[in-house]
């Protein structure tokens, strides 16, 4: 553990994440005694609803977790509570984000070979799951119908600039930077992967399914999905806050 700030981590889901945990326990970071990826869970197992809460109630908890000498959690969004952690004193932010493409096509074929859906179609999974600028969505949280797009995205600039850590997946520098901010110095750990290492599980859950063919399409290392055929509006938000963000052409 480099020092004794609490790190918040918002973890977006396939955005690199994962990394960013691994990388926090093998340096020696103290999470929640229980927790799902970071994101704290109560005694029953069930993951802590912190996205809800509001800033007293979100500083209330930081303060809490101080005290029990954690220094690392992750949470999925919420405007609150990024606001807590932004102006709470001993709260260090940080965030990765990826290409919105990319990020939708690994949701899909994440939640497509772990049998989450059985939509065979892109275009399926994205309106039955209701998927929609995720990055913009997560973080403002349940106050995000009151802002126009433009409002939305200039919220969520507003927000992200703040943080202590900001990262891009697949940015070379990006273990240099994580270094430098948290000194952090062991980056020896592995990545999730949709069909790397833990492939093996994945086909035997499927088979246990009965889902052969699918199964057998794991296998073989079958990438559902093209970037060309994520829908425009999908990721609107999402591309033009990256855009912005870390001024890409």
């Amino acid at each position: 553990m480099a020092d004794s700030r609490l790190n918040f981590f918002l973890h977006f889901r396939k955005a690199g994440g994962t990394r960013i945990v691994n990388l926090a326990i093998a340096n020696g970071e103290r999470l929640w005694s229980r927790h799902d990826n970071g994101k704290p869970c109560d005694e029953s197992g069930a993951t802590k609803d912190l996205s809800s809460m509001n800033h007293s109630e979100a500083t209330d908890f930081f303060n809490e977790a101080i005290g029990k000498k954690i220094s690392f959690v992750s949470a999925p969004g919420g405007k609150e509570l990024v606001e807590a952690a932004l102006t709470h004193p001993n709260v260090r932010t940080i965030c990765s984000l990826r290409n919105p493409g990319k990020t939708c096509l690994s949701n899909y074929n994440y939640d497509y070979y772990l049998g989450l859906t059985n939509e065979r179609k892109l275009s399926s999974y994205l309106h039955h799951a209701g998927y929609s600028n995720p990055f913009t969505r997560s973080l403002l949280g349940h106050g995000n119908s009151e802002y126009s797009e433009e409002e939305s995205i200039n919220e969520a600039i507003r927000l992200l600039q703040q943080f202590d850590l900001l990262i891009r997946l697949g940015d070379p520098d990006s273990d240099s930077k994580t270094r430098d901010e948290t000194g952090w110095s062991n980056f020896d750990v592995k990545s999730h992967s949709t069909s790397g290492e833990d492939r093996l599980w994945k086909t035997y859950n499927l088979m246990s399914k009965g889902r052969l063919l699918r199964a057998f399409e794991l296998m073989s290392g079958k990438k559902r999905g093209n970037l060309q055929d994520v829908p425009t509006n999908s990721i609107k938000l999402d591309s033009e806050l990256m855009e912005r963000l870390f001024e890409i052409d």
